[in-house]
C-alpha cells in the first residue's frame, strides 16, 4: 500500500512539474487562441523552439463555392446595409497593412484584387496570418489604422465584389 501511495505522490509531482513548464503553458495558450479564432494552423518560432499546431476543419463546400478553403478559414464576410461586403477580423490581433514596416501596403482604397490576394496581416503572439480576399473585389474602404489592435469580428474592409 505504501508503494502505491508513493507512486501516486510521484505522479502528482510530475504533473505539477509539467504544468509549470513555461513551454507547456505557451503551447496551451496557442491551442486556446487557435480554437477561439477557428484557425486551421498556427506556427510560432521562439529562439530554438518551434511549435506548429495544425487541426482539421470541417467546412461545407456547398455553402461557399466561390471561397477557397484557406481563405474561408481566415476571413469572415458579411453584407452591409448598403449592399457592399464587409471583410471582418477572424481573431483578436494587431492589424498591419504591409508585410513589413519598410514595405508598401498590400492594398489601397480603390484597388481591385483577385480572390486569394493578401489584403493585410494579423499578428497574434508573434505569429502572422494574412487576411486574404475571399473573392475578386474592389477595396472601397480600409476601416482600421495600421498597427491598430482589432477584435474578433471587427470590420476591416468595405469591398464590392467584381
Amino acid at each position: 500500500m505504501k508503494k502505491n501511495d508513493k507512486s501516486r505522490n510521484l505522479d502528482s509531482d510530475a504533473d505539477t512539474e509539467v504544468n509549470s513548464d513555461p513551454l507547456i503553458e505557451r503551447l496551451q495558450q496557442l491551442i486556446i487562441v487557435a480554437e477561439q479564432a477557428d484557425l486551421a494552423s498556427v506556427r510560432i518560432r521562439e529562439n530554438e523552439v518551434e511549435i506548429e499546431i495544425t487541426r482539421l476543419t470541417t467546412q461545407s463546400v456547398a455553402t461557399t463555392p466561390a471561397i477557397s478553403t484557406a481563405a474561408a478559414a481566415s476571413t469572415l464576410v458579411t453584407e452591409s446595409e448598403t449592399g457592399d461586403d464587409i471583410i471582418r477580423s477572424p481573431m483578436p490581433a494587431r492589424f498591419y497593412r504591409s508585410p513589413a514596416p519598410d514595405e508598401p501596403p498590400f492594398i489601397e482604397a480603390g484597388d481591385s484584387v483577385q480572390a486569394g490576394a493578401s489584403l493585410a496581416t494579423l499578428e497574434v503572439m508573434k505569429t502572422f496570418n494574412d487576411v486574404e480576399a475571399p473573392f475578386s473585389c474592389e477595396i472601397l474602404e480600409i476601416l482600421v489604422e495600421d498597427g491598430q489592435a482589432v477584435e474578433y469580428n471587427q470590420p476591416l474592409f468595405r469591398v464590392r465584389q467584381n
